[in-house]
């Protein structure tokens, strides 16, 4: 008997949300970024790194999240909250070895494509792992490969842009530039950079395609999660803890002075 595939469509609202969070999240990495400096020789420089890599990896997993809320189908289905939650803490450990990576020696291409290859290689697990945790009793997962390796080129190479973003916002190049100039080169990167993280993880979910075995296991949608509140409450804690950062960044530089004044490090570009 030929099973068709599962019909879905998506919520254009959380599409956007997705889209917004990941933006944020990057912006707010590349000001950690420059807070953050080259020379990890004290607790201040070591923090925001740390705060660095929490943000981003919480961000990307956040999109990650409220993008599968994107995805409706008329079933009912639940999540795996450990999977989901263990997946988060994965993208958080691949981010941080990549910074410290980037940041042990001088800037090259094989710095920066090992670096890649490993922040790219902690968000395909993130994706994957959160995708594994979406169930949909009565289906089972079809695979497109092409699909599957255009996802994770484009994770290795959005995170080789955002490493090398970093690596600009430590350089002697941006104490050159003033305030407003920095603010208007992160505001691009980040919007950049969020369609690129969010572009692989719409790439990444159409790599799989569910094809119904059972459709008395099916269920109806509204017997499965409530996606309206998760994407509503993912989002709001998202842009609350963004906000944090902010306000802790905006706070430091008000005690340190200016950009330009900050410890960069003596490190080669």
């Amino acid at each position: 008997m030929e099973h068709e595939m599962l019909h879905h469509t998506w919520v254009n609202s959380y599409v956007i949300l997705s889209f917004a969070i990941a933006a944020v999240a990057s912006y707010m990495s590349l000001e950690l970024a420059g807070r953050a400096g080259r020379v990890f020789s004290n607790a201040a420089n070591r923090f925001w790194l740390v705060a660095q890599a929490l943000v981003l990896g919480y961000g990307i997993w956040a999109m990650h999240f409220v993008g599968m809320m994107a995805f409706q189908v008329n079933a009912a289905t639940s999540l795996n909250y450990p999977v989901t939650i263990l997946s988060g803490l994965i993208a958080v450990a691949f981010v941080y070895p990549a910074l410290l990576l980037l940041h042990s020696g001088p800037m090259n291409l094989r710095r920066l494509g090992v670096a890649g290859v490993i922040a790219g290689t902690g968000i395909v697990a993130m994706h994957y792992s959160g995708m594994a945790a979406y169930h949909m009793p009565g289906t089972e997962i079809q695979l497109n490969v092409l699909a599957l390796i255009a996802s994770i080129l484009i994770a290795v190479g959005a995170s080789m842009a955002a490493l090398y973003l970093f690596h600009l916002l430590t350089s002697d190049w941006a104490r050159r530039q003033t305030r407003l100039q920095l603010v208007g080169v992160k505001a691009g990167a980040a919007a950049v950079m969020g369609v690129a993280i969010t572009g692989m993880h719409y790439t990444g979910m159409a790599a799989l395609k569910y094809k119904v075995v059972d459709e008395m296991q099916l269920g109806v949608a509204a017997d499965g999660i409530d996606t309206t509140l998760l994407a509503l409450v993912i989002g709001v804690v998202s842009f609350l803890l963004m906000g944090l950062a902010l306000t802790s960044v905006l706070m430091d530089a008000g005690r340190s002075g200016d950009v330009e004044e900050l410890d960069f490090g003596s490190a080669a570009d």
